[in-house]
């Protein structure tokens, strides 16, 4: 066993527990985290339950009161100054829990009285409601062959033009990157953008997987899981399953809209990863997912690493 390896496995155990104590500092449920946090992922958490329960084939009457109960709780603790879209879904979800009694003409009774307070109050504040249920017209899921073909040639590219990406195709990057489903719908993840060369040096620098291509990198996007959105010993991996899947959509925007994106790892320790979260004014209440550097391929052909994948059958396991 060499010198480094063994370092790696002492050190092991002290990247875990400090890894324990950040999960302690920023969860949900620990007294340190900040209330606005906590009030915003309890409030999102308990909202989408009622759309899920709307959404099913026959929803049971009067469904979720306890849990709806608990949710106008939060909602009178939650202060508009912490940020208005926690209110707005829930005044949407709440409205088409209550229009769908209607259209079946249940009384809601008194908890319907409690449920209107609170709808009220949203029409006074003159707020938009955001949550709820949609219509998808049946069949809306068709076969797309140049959707699938688009997924399959998906490739790293490491050569880019000395431009950066405009602020249009940038949002419209983070557009469909908010499409990216989470853990009932908390929405944990989020997509920190640079595009100023010393900030991509220092970045990068600190990564340091990306020697060899990191001065042709113009654009970077640093992707992150607020760690207040879970609590509890069983959540302790949702970060990173949510941060994931957001990150795969961002590099799946970026192949379609014809830019080029290669995802480097952030496996570091969590000193390394304090400083990444200094050089890039990231809160350390967010875990470091991965770095994603983007932007227009060379005017080319280009050569890329084949990275040939496996036989499926050693992927798919039918059981």
């Amino acid at each position: 066993m060499s010198l480094r390896t063994l370092v790696n496995l002492l050190a092991t155990p002290f990247e875990y527990c400090y890894d324990s104590y950040r999960a302690f500092k920023w969860s949900k449920a620990s007294p340190l985290c900040p209330i606005d946090k906590q009030l915003h992922y309890d409030i999102l958490l308990l909202a989408h339950t009622v759309e899920k329960g709307l959404s099913v084939s026959n929803p049971r009457t009067k469904f979720g009161v306890e849990k709806i109960t608990q949710l106008l709780s939060f909602l009178e603790e939650y202060k508009p100054e912490y940020g208005l879209f926690p209110m707005e879904k829930s005044y949407g979800c709440l409205k088409a829990y209550v229009n769908w009694h209607d259209s079946i003409n249940f009384d809601l009774g008194v908890f319907g009285d409690s449920v209107q307070v609170y709808l009220d109050r949203c029409v006074e504040l003159n707020l938009e409601p955001k949550g709820g249920v949609k219509l998808i017209e049946n069949g809306n899921n068709k076969i797309n062959m140049e959707y699938e073909l688009a997924l399959n040639g998906r490739f790293s590219c490491r050569r880019f033009e000395p431009r950066k990406v405009s602020p249009e195709i940038v949002e419209r990057i983070g557009r469909v990157a908010s499409r990216t489903p989470s853990q009932c719908n908390r929405q944990s993840s989020r997509i920190h953008f640079y595009n100023k060369p010393d900030d991509i040096d220092r970045l990068l620098r600190l990564q340091g997987g990306a020697e060899g291509f990191r001065e042709s990198v113009y654009n970077l996007f640093v992707i992150t899981s607020e760690m207040s959105a879970w609590s509890g010993v069983k959540a302790r991996s949702q970060s990173y399953v949510d941060g994931a899947l957001t990150s795969m959509q961002v590099l799946n925007a970026c192949q379609s809209l014809g830019l080029g994106a290669c995802p480097l790892n952030l496996a570091v320790t969590n000193h390394r990863e304090s400083l990444i979260c200094k050089a890039g004014e990231i809160s350390k209440g967010e875990r470091l997912i991965m770095m994603i550097a983007f932007g227009f391929p060379e005017k080319c052909d280009l050569s890329v690493a084949r990275s040939e994948r496996m036989q499926v059958d050693k992927i798919l396991i039918t059981h």
